[in-house]
């Protein structure tokens, strides 16, 4: 069944109003009519499944038939995304998505590519936004990840978290994640460090030691940046989940 994310303001005691792109997408592309049925959920998670009742060009009220639970317990990873390539960078953000991530920082790192000011980040979150909100309706959650603004490394805010994740190319047999992960639990906040295609730099890897980093191998074969933040979310979601 389709659902919708809307803003809290669209929330009535019984009843939901649909506008915009939402509205759109109700009448042009699923070409839904009154009394068809859908799920709308809040920015807070509480989902609702609810019957269209009334339909204009301007907005649609849907009114509640019954709150809904979900099954699956989310969980509380961040991902401190090093910025790459749109394409891949968009890709991750869906995938990710998909997988239960709780929320990404676009992040920048000395190796970083991808250079970011002040007018373009803002164009950017944007439509990173517009892309997790449409992973989450398509993947059925019940809460769309956040998207942070973009963070320098240094400046990410660690002391947030109970747990820190390295992703480290430089990483031994030692590190392996699976054996990381039996020091972790799905209470925890949890924030897993994904740098770029040039990797960690010395001095960056030497910051994130001292913020209590722990450092993960996700095996013998190196993967890319997008990849690897994928792996880890498989990994928690297979422990965690079943």
């Amino acid at each position: 069944m389709q659902r919708y994310f809307l803003p809290n303001s669209q929330f009535y005691e019984n009843h939901a109003t649909i506008l915009g792109q939402d509205l759109h997408h109700i009448k042009n592309v699923m070409r839904l009519r009154v009394e068809d049925e859908i799920i709308v959920i809040d920015e807070t998670g509480n989902a609702y499944l609810a019957k269209i009742t009334e339909m204009t060009n301007q907005s649609a009220r849907v009114d509640f038939i019954e709150k809904l639970q979900s099954d699956i317990q989310e969980s509380k990873i961040t991902i401190a995304q090093a910025l790459i390539k749109r394409d891949r960078f968009e890709w991750f953000l869906e995938k990710a998505t998909e997988l239960g991530v709780y929320s990404i920082i676009p992040t920048l790192f000395e190796h970083s590519i991808i250079k970011v000011d002040q007018e373009n980040e803002s164009k950017k979150i944007q439509r990173f936004q517009t892309i997790v909100k449409e992973a989450s309706e398509q993947s059925r959650r019940f809460m769309i990840p956040k998207i942070h603004n973009v963070y320098k490394l240094s400046q990410l805010p660690f002391e947030d978290y109970d747990k820190i994740l390295i992703c480290y190319e430089g990483a031994t047999r030692d590190d392996l994640i699976i054996s990381v992960m039996k020091q972790l639990d799905s209470s925890m906040k949890i924030l897993v460090i994904i740098g770029p295609e040039g990797g960690i730099s010395p001095k960056e890897f030497k910051l994130l030691q001292s913020k209590a980093g722990i450092v993960c191998s996700l095996g013998k074969r190196i993967v890319r940046s997008e990849t690897a933040g994928l792996v880890v979310l498989s990994l928690l979601n297979s422990l965690w989940e079943c």
